[in-house]
């Protein structure tokens, strides 16, 4: 995964899942698991990001004239 690579929030979560698998999995060299461990952060800070964003979206669109109603949605 590069830094500028575009990648959809579902490409991203089934990568950060084949890392968690291959981490699990332990049969990787020390370096190897820490670059494996590197991208799965820069996967995970990239979903969480994709998931706040749409929750301002759902925010957003749920504004009401008395002001916003702040629903939690649950994303499973």
């Amino acid at each position: 995964m590069s830094e500028n690579e575009d990648i959809t929030f579902e490409d991203a979560l089934a990568e950060l899942e084949d890392i968690v698998h291959e981490l699990e999995e332990s049969g990787l060299t020390l370096e190897d698991a820490l670059l494996k461990f590197e991208t799965g952060v820069k996967l995970s800070r990239l979903c969480n990001k994709e998931l706040d964003d749409a929750e301002m979206r759902i925010e957003q669109l749920t504004e009401g004239e008395d002001g916003v109603r702040t629903e939690r949605v649950e994303i499973e």
